[in-house]
């Protein structure tokens, strides 16, 4: 149903989830509420994915790029080894979670688009 929509709106959809799914791992990891990080994390990891994929890279590494620079984030603002280990993992978890229903009921696989979890 989504993913009829044009390429830009579809990328804006999945940065605004991105950044949502930061944003509640870093308030798990450390009670503060954040906007602008979670959301420009959300930009630069989303652009780092879609860059890959344009540029014609396998689907794994669509999803793995954009790792390192997820550490490297995460330290900017973190910078606590164990609060960073928890938001990652929480960040992950709710991605999971995220991913599964908006694949589910809105057909939209933009968030991870090599684990389409519909025809």
């Amino acid at each position: 149903m989504l993913n009829a929509l044009p390429g830009p709106i579809l990328l804006d959809m999945a940065i605004l989830l991105t950044g949502f799914c930061w944003g509640m791992g870093f308030y798990v990891a450390d009670r503060r509420v954040r906007i602008f990080a979670p959301l420009a994390i959300g930009c630069f990891v989303c652009l780092t994915g879609y860059t890959a994929q344009s540029l014609g890279a396998p689907l794994w590494l669509v999803v793995a790029a954009p790792i390192p620079l997820d550490f490297l984030l995460l330290w900017y603002v973190l910078r606590r080894p164990r609060a960073m280990i928890v938001a990652y993992v929480s960040i992950w978890a709710i991605y999971l979670v995220v991913h599964v229903a908006f694949s589910a009921l809105l057909r939209y696989d933009s968030l991870i688009p090599s684990w389409k979890l519909h025809s």
